[in-house]
């Protein structure tokens, strides 16, 4: 068991007063039988009313909108979390009752979400590599592990090249990304599988010298039968154990993206975001958690509305591109 301390701050500065700003947040960390929540603290800048529910994955998500005029906006979650090792994979069913168990299951509402197929130029080839390590793969645990593994041999970790506008294709022909690209090609290739694969955000300890630390990360969960949804992590080819926290799963990044939303205003926005997972307790200088929103008079005809501006795409390429 590890006990670890969490900080995870995003701090939006606006060039022009802002007004509404909602937001809809995903920074819950889970709490369950190996992942055991001691405390958590949800901080916003102005105190806005945080309401809270539970999504149809499982994820509790916040909600929140701050109408005064500001010109920043700061969310900070911090959290105190019990990490336990998680049993060791065994083959609990035989290999061909495996994947007869995964036909038999491909149209069950709890799996569809995560059996879905995005439709891309770069499918036929993606298939065939799906189908020859089919073919020597005897379970779907085997399969999966030599695709983690594949994905970690071919394509190379690199920040700043893509974003989260970036397409399975691009992604492909580029074999370069951060966590989140290769995840969501491990999902495509599990899923051509006919494997359940879902989408885990969260967070990894960086002194067990893992890539994406500093920053939220992301890798799979796949749903093997006789064991259940098993995570495993394309960029560090690796079985999620007690150094992965999770915060959210879905059927992609924008069914878990930390923070989202839109306001309205005369804006130009900047975002950063600082994260900090460690053994440790440490008095983190977090410069906006602690301080009011700075307040200016806005005049109402300065107002736009951005919600037709599609913000919320535009914060979330920003929070890709923070990520390690």
């Amino acid at each position: 068991m590890i006990k670890f301390y969490l900080y995870h701050t995003t701090i939006y500065s606006y060039t022009n007063p802002v007004i509404e700003s909602s937001n809809k947040i995903l920074l819950y960390p889970y709490n369950d039988l190996y992942q055991q929540l001691v405390n958590h603290k949800l901080t916003v800048s102005g105190s806005p009313n945080i309401s809270t529910y539970i999504d149809d994955y499982n994820n509790r998500v916040g909600f929140f909108t701050y109408t005064p005029p500001h010109t920043s906006l700061a969310i900070s979650s911090e959290a105190e979390i019990l990490s336990k090792s998680q049993p060791k994979y065994e083959d609990k069913m035989e290999a061909k009752d495996q994947w007869k168990y995964l036909e038999d299951i491909a149209n069950v509402i709890d799996y569809l979400p995560f059996l879905s197929i995005e439709k891309n130029e770069s499918l036929t080839e993606i298939n065939k590599i799906v189908n020859d390590f089919r073919k020597i793969s005897k379970t779907p645990y085997e399969f999966s592990k030599k695709i983690s593994l594949y994905i970690n041999e071919n394509f190379v970790y690199q920040k700043g090249i893509t974003n989260v506008f970036s397409t399975i294709d691009e992604v492909w022909n580029i074999k370069s990304g951060v966590c989140q690209d290769f995840t969501t090609i491990m999902i495509q290739f599990c899923r051509l599988a006919k494997i359940p694969t879902r989408y885990v955000s969260g967070y990894v300890y960086a002194s067990e010298g893992f890539r994406g630390a500093s920053a939220t990360h992301a890798w799979v969960e796949v749903f093997i039968p006789g064991h259940g949804w098993l995570g495993l992590d394309p960029t560090n080819n690796c079985t999620v154990d007690k150094f992965h926290i999770r915060l959210a799963v879905g059927r992609n990044y924008d069914d878990c993206a930390p923070v989202k939303g839109v306001f309205r205003g005369n804006e130009k926005q900047l975002m950063d975001v600082r994260v900090q997972l460690d053994t440790k307790k440490r008095n983190l200088n977090f410069e906006l958690i602690n301080q009011d929103v700075f307040v200016e008079e806005v005049k109402e005809d300065d107002i736009q509305n951005s919600y037709r501006k599609n913000l919320e795409m535009i914060q979330q390429q920003q929070q890709q591109q923070q990520q390690q």
